[in-house]
């Protein structure tokens, strides 16, 4: 073989290597949006059913086992809300903006505490728990966090869970989910409507705080 021969099959190979290589990682990132698309679903569901059913719901993620399930408590979940307020007793109640009343709520901590009630799997009208809502592992897809109000630090080993309560309030939360290729994709839960936003890249916000109120689905 001549050497312009053997340079004709270098490039060759080069360019079959880069098109198995761009394939894998298509392959991957696929399966990552798509399990960015089922924590969507689920956090959609687990939003419409908590006010629907006057019930509380929450995401829970098992990070050390790569699990994402649906859990439902039937009973009273009771909420501690560390608040900080300056309260002028001169203000006129009818002059509070009800949107910045609101936002104010939103900024407090909120500590679940769940007393007699615990959260189980979701059932069927026959008390049967329902397959599809019970934790399965996300494929090809590793929990890198999950950050909540209700923790000071993200969580990254262990459960976390995300709330969704009566009334029509989630809490604002992110998880970041990764392939094996280490690309990172972010889901962030909106709290006032339970709608997923998927960031392709670890996004981490500074604060939990809504600051925009302008949440979509998909990329």
């Amino acid at each position: 073989m001549t050497l312009v021969e053997i340079l004709i099959v270098i490039v060759l190979l080069a360019g079959v290597m880069a098109g198995v290589s761009y394939g894998i990682g298509a392959i991957h990132r696929t399966k990552l949006k798509s399990a960015c698309t089922r924590v969507v679903a689920g956090a959609r569901f687990a939003f419409h059913r908590s006010v629907t059913k006057a019930h509380t719901l929450r995401l829970a993620f098992d990070l050390d086992e790569g699990t994402f399930g649906i859990e439902e408590a039937e009973g009273q979940v009771y909420l501690d809300a560390s608040t900080e307020r300056n309260i002028d007793p001169d203000e006129d109640d009818a002059a509070v903006d009800p949107w910045a009343a609101a936002q104010a709520r939103l900024d407090e901590t909120v500590v679940v505490q769940a007393g007699r009630s615990r959260f189980g799997p979701i059932v069927n009208g026959e008390g049967e728990p329902i397959r599809r809502y019970r934790p399965r592992r996300l494929e090809d897809v590793r929990i890198v966090q999950v950050m909540t109000p209700h923790e000071p630090e993200p969580r990254t080993s262990g459960k976390a869970y995300i709330h969704f309560f009566p009334g029509g309030r989630a809490e604002h939360a992110t998880v970041q989910l990764a392939d094996a290729n280490d690309h990172v994709f972010t889901v962030e839960i909106h709290p006032l409507t339970g709608a997923g936003r998927i960031h392709s890249f670890a996004y981490d916000p500074p604060t939990l705080d809504d600051e925009d109120g302008e949440v979509r689905d998909g990329l």
